[in-house]
């Protein structure tokens, strides 16, 4: 018979950090980094504020916590998910594929994403900013491999460092976009999300399809 790991206590200890994490992450979803409060989350958690302090010195402790276990789970997930989700048979429908996903994603959760964005800011410097931002560019590695299965079709004279430039300015550019209501894209060029993947994927494939 298999036997539980964890001594009851230490078990409900964890239970109750793993409520926490994911609470913290509904929470600046759904109200973004400056509506997230610790008595929020603890309502989210369905716990009391007091089990929050026994936990976390403070919403900063709380919130560094809750952005690296999000970034890990994502690093673990997308391992699996990222080549099937996003791999096509041509470079061309791969990167169309890879667009529309980054656009979705960001359009889906842009009160979580901006704040994670400001969080790390904010943080510079910091073990946690740098944790951070390895487990960021983790993800957008895996994004890379995904598009350097069509290495055939690239033509730029170094495929590896294209395609880390090319997901690189694609994201950027779409973090600009979502997070910024008074950008210049909004300015001079505001398109619908269809027609913004539509020039992002044709940027992305030009730029690797060129051979000076």
């Amino acid at each position: 018979m298999e036997t539980n790991p964890f001594p009851p206590q230490q078990q409900r200890s964890r239970q109750t950090l793993e409520r926490l994490l994911k609470a913290c992450v509904r929470t600046l979803d759904r109200d973004g980094l400056e509506g997230c409060t610790l008595p929020r989350i603890a309502v989210e958690a369905g716990v009391s504020p007091a089990t929050v302090y026994r936990r976390f010195a403070d919403k900063d402790a709380l919130l560094c916590a809750a952005f690296l276990d999000i970034l890990q789970r994502s690093n673990d997930a997308n391992r699996e998910n990222v080549p099937k989700s996003i791999l096509r048979p041509t470079l061309e429908e791969t990167a169309e594929r890879l667009v529309d996903s980054l656009i979705r994603q960001y359009r889906t959760h842009p009160r979580l994403l901006r704040a994670l964005s400001l969080f790390v800011d904010t943080h510079a410097g910091s073990d946690f900013s740098n944790e951070a931002r390895q487990l960021i560019a983790n993800n957008l590695q895996l994004v890379s491999a995904v598009l350097l299965k069509h290495r055939k079709s690239i033509r730029h004279p170094n495929p590896q460092r294209a395609v880390s430039f090319a997901v690189l300015n694609v994201t950027s550019s779409i973090e600009t976009i979502v997070f910024d209501g008074n950008s210049l894209w909004q300015v001079t060029l505001p398109l619908d999300d269809a027609k913004l993947s539509a020039e992002l994927t044709r940027s992305l494939i030009a730029y690797l399809r060129y051979d000076p």
